[in-house]
């Protein structure tokens, strides 16, 4: 009679939270099917004798005010789960999942996706037995399959990327790649066309994902660029070129990853929208959405981050070899005077600060104090791998690099995309 009415409560509360407008999903589940990756081990329990609630995390929210209303013991959890992962930086968006059992007069069981794949999930489980909390991790385990693809730029990277079935994290980690040579926004061309190799990632016979980038090349007007996968003596993983050099470079091509060039670099003078007179552009403006983040170009220290005039909030960044770069309209500093920053960095926010008629980041470069086209600068190469991994590397090269021309013998058509 105790139990039930200890059920009865917990079933009225989970009733109070849905009312009160919490995203609430009730199911029931069979802990003897194993999840993703296999589960935990534990006694076996009839499907009936479980059920689970999940609940997608919102803005604001903190582990242990979710926990509380969900008859979960916060501190508890939260320490034994310590050891795997912190659940105090629990994400917006993500699930946790809270699981009952019958005969238990709280919540038996918690699991958080530690991860925006969804590869590692912290599992909590009360043992009954031993009266205590205990935390594990289950992993995925994918079947890893070579896959090769080649898609052609119609309008975008973007496009064609996902097109030829990568998801949107992919399409990212490509454009990485490549992002000290070539500028996405200015210098990709209808017709040039990408070539990969890839681990795919499999779950019951479907791709859902790639794994490991071994080998790119980019087609373009010129030469092409091509990028071998590395790893070097420290566990470092980078991309180099056929003869070794590093496709890292002291400076980005830009401060933002995709956005579009709206206004270019003119320093004899153009037309200003706002005061209506002619007068130098010593930037590049990136038209973007409000609140894209702007990275820093390069590595350095930061020499000034506040309001500008005309500028607007403005951050100004000292690069080593007499380089400087300029950071204007934002809408969001991050970073502040003094502080060193490490190429890739988010600095601020692209804002409409200052004399601007839209949200953009006016980008400008000076090399030795005078102004110079950030797009079009023949900015410092990257040097070579260490004479002592160069052996490790050539092994690496001429494994791949067949392997890669063979996928540029692809036609470029659209693949199925992965996951769906």
């Amino acid at each position: 009679m105790q139990q039930q009415r200890r059920l009865l409560f917990a079933a009225l509360a989970v009733v109070v939270v849905a009312v009160l407008g919490l995203t609430v999903v009730m199911k029931v589940w069979s802990p003897s099917r194993p999840a993703i990756g296999g589960a935990l081990s534990g006694p076996r329990v009839e499907p009936s004798q479980q059920a689970t609630v999940a609940y997608r995390v919102r803005s604001g929210d903190t582990i242990a005010a979710i926990l509380q209303r969900f008859g979960v013991p916060a501190s508890q959890v939260i320490s034994a789960g310590r050891e795997h992962y912190d659940l105090a930086r629990i994400n917006t968006g993500r699930t946790l999942t809270v699981g009952y059992t019958r005969g238990v007069g709280h919540a038996s069981s918690l699991r958080y996706p530690m991860d925006g794949d969804g590869d590692s999930t912290l599992v909590v489980r009360w043992d009954e037995q031993a009266q205590a909390w205990s935390a594990a991790v289950e992993q995925v385990q994918y079947e890893r399959e070579l896959v090769s693809r080649r898609f052609q730029i119609e309008s975008s990277l973007w496009n064609a990327a996902l097109g030829a079935g990568l998801r949107p994290d992919d399409v990212v980690r490509l454009a990485e790649i490549f992002q000290w040579d070539i500028d996405f926004n200015t210098e990709l061309h209808q017709g040039d066309t990408f070539s990969m190799v890839a681990d795919g990632l499999y779950l019951d016979g479907e791709l859902r994902k790639l794994g490991d980038i071994h080998a790119v090349q980019l087609q373009a007007k010129d030469a092409p660029l091509v990028a071998i996968r590395h790893l070097g003596a420290s566990g470092d993983v980078g991309y180099f070129d056929p003869d070794g050099k590093a496709r890292r470079k002291p400076f980005l091509r830009s401060p933002l990853a995709f956005s579009r060039v709206s206004s270019g670099f003119a320093p004899g003078g153009r037309f200003h929208p706002v005061t209506g007179k002619r007068r130098p552009h010593n930037g590049t403006d990136f038209a973007a959405p409000t609140g894209t983040p702007v990275r820093s170009v390069g590595g350095g220290v930061v020499t000034a981050a506040g309001r500008a005039g005309g500028y607007g909030l403005l951050v100004r960044i000292r690069h080593d070899g007499g380089y400087e770069s300029g950071y204007a309209h934002l809408s969001k500093i991050l970073v502040r005077k003094g502080q060193r920053v490490s190429q890739g960095d988010t600095i601020g926010k692209v804002g409409s600060t200052g004399l601007s008629t839209g949200p953009h980041c006016h980008y400008e470069l000076k090399l030795n104090g005078g102004y110079i086209d950030p797009l079009k600068a023949k900015l410092p190469v990257s040097v070579p791998l260490p004479q002592g991994e160069r052996d490790a590397f050539a092994a690496e090269r001429d494994r791949w690099l067949p392997v890669l021309l063979e996928a540029a013998l692809l036609e470029p058509e659209g693949q199925p995309e992965v996951g769906e």
